[in-house]
């Protein structure tokens, strides 16, 4: 009897593994994508704001979205935390790499209690312009404000305002140069331009 119940079991198992299972994983490798764009479109609604053109990499975190505002053609990476408590406010055309932290909110080491009150929190509003890029793996602390066309390189511990066209990075931060302000300022019109032109003919159609 129990032979028999050992032939079963064992035929139950290679028919799990050769049929049942990897019908199962085509199915899950169809209808993850689908599940994410569904889990986007509703962040997306549930944004402060969301301009046209955004998109999210995978999977990413979000708290308090109702205070977080995106400009146009905003890409956010994979695995991206954007805790929105204090208010994150992200302009056109910027990037935001993998595994980047955005911190709104930060506990208040003078509060009444040690090490801290767990509920206690200071809120910095974080304000990234346009045309921004921030590598993978970024941490940009409370009360950080990114110019317009800067770059935070991979691994940078933002805590301090980036000016606009810096490229700043290493630890601690510093800025190590400055982008081509003309050469910027020629792709920023033309990019200008470009969306007008769209614009127009979108409203044609």
């Amino acid at each position: 009897m129990k032979q028999i119940k050992n032939k079963v079991t064992n035929k139950l198992e290679r028919l799990l593994e050769q049929s049942l299972i990897p019908r199962m994983v085509r199915w899950s490798e169809y209808l993850e994508p689908k599940i994410r764009h569904y889990k986007h479109q509703k962040l997306k609604d549930q944004l402060q704001l969301c301009g046209l053109g955004v998109r999210f990499k995978r999977d990413i975190i979000v708290n308090y979205p109702q205070n977080i505002s995106l400009g146009n053609k905003v890409y956010i990476g994979q695995n991206v935390l954007l805790d929105g408590r204090g208010g994150i406010t992200i302009g056109d055309n910027t990037t935001v790499g993998f595994n980047v932290v955005i911190l709104s909110a930060n506990h208040d080491y003078q509060s009444n209690d040690l090490p801290y009150e767990h509920n206690v929190y200071i809120h910095k509003p974080i304000v990234i312009g346009c045309n921004v890029w921030i590598g993978g793996n970024v941490l940009i602390i409370p009360g950080v404000t990114i110019g317009d066309g800067a770059i935070v390189a991979a691994g940078t511990v933002v805590t301090a305002n980036v000016e606009p066209l810096a490229i700043v990075g290493n630890q601690p931060m510093r800025t190590i140069k400055y982008r081509d302000r003309e050469h910027y300022e020629r792709l920023a019109r033309e990019q200008s331009k470009t969306e007008v032109l769209t614009n127009n003919f979108d409203n044609q159609l």
